[in-house]
């Protein structure tokens, strides 16, 4: 049985058996791993071999699971649990402020509050190696995705600890030219906003509490950099942090209205990792660098 010979397995061969049956495709699972896709290949046939077992059925379309490769699948997420918290366990008995760290965070958090200040952090803890990670996803802190991570949420993860800070801020911007080539209040329907997530409706909630409540919703652009610069290609109204386009010369607010209170901002750790020093150390700089920043967060002159 699968169960009884897992422990002797190369566990990097399982890591890629669990990324194709995550991702589907032989292509995807490399990209994620960011390895060729022969040696995806490779790996999946040494892994049969080794267990006389054939774990996928190749088609057309993609890898897909057979009965042993269901099975193999099963035991695999589970002993990636405990691998997991083993890792857990030994990092938060580590208190030398040096070895990685990793930690993710909103692109506009990275770029525009700790760029000019990460200097501060590795004059005074040379030896750690940091990664910061820029996206909006919410990576796994208890698998390791991340051992610190600055979120903009209102319900966290219950696994997770951490701090609450404040609220950021949003309001609408556009470039001048745009908000001046518009007859908002004859011709709605001539303008856009840039939208930013999937919607049933070319009118969704977060635009009816507004002065362009008739105007549509135009496209999906998750990432806030390239709302940023659609609106300053002239291209529609955008609803977004105020830290992302206060100070630019060539988008304005297009509203009156005082900027509003958005999601609030945390730092989270897992419990295991909340004692170590490299993790304390970091969450201590973070929390700094985001309260002097904070009036810039809440779109208020700094």
């Amino acid at each position: 049985m699968i169960c009884a010979i897992f422990p002797i397995m190369d566990w990097e061969a399982i890591k890629i058996f669990r990324e194709v049956m995550d991702r589907g495709t032989v292509r995807a699972a490399a990209k994620q791993l960011n390895v060729h896709h022969s040696t995806v290949s490779r790996r999946i046939e040494q892994l049969e071999s080794s267990l006389d077992v054939r774990l996928f059925e190749r088609r057309p379309e993609g890898y897909f699971p057979t009965l042993a490769g269901e099975e193999l699948a099963r035991v695999a997420n589970q002993f990636s649990e405990e691998l997991n918290t083993v890792e857990r366990h030994i990092a938060g008995r580590d208190n030398e402020l040096a070895g990685s760290l990793k930690v993710t965070m909103a692109e506009p958090f990275a770029i525009q509050l700790f760029g000019d200040r990460l200097h501060e952090f590795a004059s005074a803890y040379p030896d750690l190696d940091l990664e910061i990670i820029t996206s909006f996803d919410l990576l796994d802190v208890a698998r390791r995705e991340a051992d610190i991570a600055i979120r903009m949420d209102n319900n966290p993860p219950d696994a997770l600890v951490g701090k609450r800070l404040f609220p950021y801020h949003t309001s609408i911007y556009a470039h001048p030219d745009y908000l001046a080539a518009q007859d908002f209040e004859n011709h709605p329907e001539q303008a856009r906003w840039l939208g930013w997530t999937d919607r049933e409706s070319r009118f969704p909630d977060w635009t009816q509490d507004t002065e362009y409540a008739r105007v549509p919703v135009w496209g999906n652009f998750s990432s806030i950099g390239l709302q940023v610069s659609l609106a300053r290609a002239k291209m529609g109204l955008i609803m977004v942090p105020c830290i992302s386009c206060d100070g630019l010369p060539d988008l304005v607010r297009a509203t009156d209205r005082e900027p509003m209170p958005s999601r609030d901002i945390w730092l989270l750790t897992h419990e295991d990792l909340r004692r170590t020093a490299r993790v304390r150390a970091f969450m201590d700089f973070a929390e700094q660098v985001l309260r002097d920043n904070r009036a810039v967060l809440q779109g208020q002159p700094a």
